[in-house]
């Protein structure tokens, strides 16, 4: 009979102990990927069915990926929620230590806090009972002043071999700490969106502008990098954590700029106004709001309008635009350039100083944040990120096409009778146009009869 009591007494003691613990070995610095293990000690219980919540903070970690351990016949699920914190019911002698009693306590207290992050791990086997290791966990170390309880275990029931609840889980209560954590370096890349038969991209460079806490901008703590043939510019010496305002210019000097302004970009520009439908508005652009600012190259004009369209038509005719736009060319000093996240670049978001659109934060040891961008004028795409490129780009279809059905054969010429019309003054003008394809280009030659000719329809 005492026998039999001392068997029932230690079944009544048996618990199933629940442990996190970080396996990488410090010391530690900012951008280092951490390991940490989630080990289940079953004692004499029997668990067929396992279930843990946790929490970690998420300016101190950033979550990386989950590996499970608990044989092959197994099934496991992991999942998370952003910006979550659990805090532990202790009334009526409750323990935070219990995870059982915790998760027997609802609803559970978790509330919306954008310092933390709650995460689930839940394994089930029917080769053997849950136990020894049952997952590991990456987690990059990001840039904090304090490391002291990062991770937290939150909440667990397990069932056992014959569908019972298992009465008794408990944890160390022991949450991770990483006591000091040193800065360090982390790579950092933008890239942008290019044309791939480009090779221009190389002449552009990245900037990052360094933010202060608040808010404003170290200029004078600026780092460059140029630009790949790939349309990548590395930086090495940024920290996780840290913010910037990413600028991106080009190279002046270089012969490319003379050739990214053609006849195509000046025609589009031509059919934006050109193309008034029946109720007086045009609708030529795809992307209007981002097209009208790339066109608008009239130095003084904040919108894109006909004088845009000429000035450009004007300076493919070979005629001196450089005092009246901002036309890219090898001989100026300085033109026009817009730029902006590759995501929202259809839109027309346009990077300035301290926007959404040139923001950025150092989240991670390996980042890449995409970029698009523009030469003013460069309406067809040629040096520039065309936006039917970026997924769900789309806004709305050109209802007046550019080019329809036809060859141009090489070496061919085409000439036009000499047209003739009246303007309004009852002047009588003969204009004679000539294409002529030379080189892959087509030239084109006019007549007039008439000085000073601004433009015609």
């Amino acid at each position: 009979m005492l026998l039999g009591i001392l068997v029932i007494s230690i079944a009544s003691n048996a618990q199933l102990t629940v442990n996190q613990a970080v396996t990488t070995v410090a010391p530690y610095k900012v951008g280092d990927t951490i390991s940490i293990k989630y080990t289940v000690a079953k004692d004499t219980t029997t668990p067929r069915y396992f279930w843990l919540r946790y929490q970690f903070n998420n300016k101190a970690l950033s979550y990386v990926s989950t590996t499970f351990s608990q044989g092959t016949s197994v099934q496991t699920y992991y999942t998370g929620w952003s910006n979550y914190a659990f805090t532990a019911n202790t009334t009526n002698g409750k323990l935070a230590t219990s995870l059982y009693q915790q998760y027997l306590a609802t609803p559970w207290a978790y509330a919306a806090n954008a310092d933390w992050n709650a995460g689930q791990l839940t394994v089930q086997r029917t080769d053997a009972n849950v136990d020894g290791i049952i997952a590991t966990q990456k987690y990059i170390v990001l840039s904090k002043s304090d490391y002291t309880d990062i991770h937290k275990l939150d909440l667990s029931y397990a069932i056992n071999s014959v569908g019972a609840n298992v009465a008794t889980i408990t944890t160390s209560g022991t949450a991770v700490s990483l006591g000091t954590v040193t800065g360090g370096k982390a790579s950092f890349n933008v890239r942008v969106a290019f044309p791939s038969n480009d090779t221009a991209v190389k002449y552009l460079t990245a900037k990052l502008v360094p933010q202060n806490a608040d808010g404003t901008f170290n200029d004078a703590g600026t780092i460059s990098a140029p630009f790949s043939t790939t349309g990548i510019a590395t930086f090495e010496t940024t920290k996780v954590g840290e913010k910037y305002n990413v600028v991106i210019v080009p190279t002046t000097g270089t012969s490319y700029l003379n050739n990214v302004i053609t006849v195509s970009d000046a025609y589009k520009a031509f059919l934006q106004n050109a193309s008034v439908g029946i109720a007086g508005t045009t609708s030529y652009f795809q992307y209007p709001t981002l097209e009208k600012k790339i066109g608008n190259v009239t130095i003084g004009s904040t919108t894109f309008s006909e004088n845009d369209a000429y000035n450009l038509f004007a300076y493919v005719m070979g005629i001196d635009m450089s005092t009246k736009t901002t036309i890219p060319s090898k001989a100026a000093t300085s033109y026009g350039f817009l730029y902006g996240k590759k995501a929202t670049w259809h839109t027309g978001a346009i990077a300035t100083q301290g926007s959404a659109d040139r923001l950025i934060t150092i989240t991670s040891a390996t980042q890449t944040e995409d970029f698009a961008y523009a030469y003013a004028g460069d309406l067809d795409y040629s040096n520039s990120t065309d936006p039917s490129s970026i997924t769900g780009a789309v806004t709305g279809l050109s209802t007046n096409p550019i080019v329809t059905v036809g060859t141009i054969k090489s070496n061919s010429i085409s000439s036009f009778e000499s047209i003739a019309y009246t303007s309004p003054e009852l002047e009588k003008v003969n204009l004679s146009l000539t294409s002529t394809l030379v080189n892959g280009k087509v030239v084109l030659t006019t007549t007039l009869t008439r000085a000073d000719l601004a433009g015609i329809e």
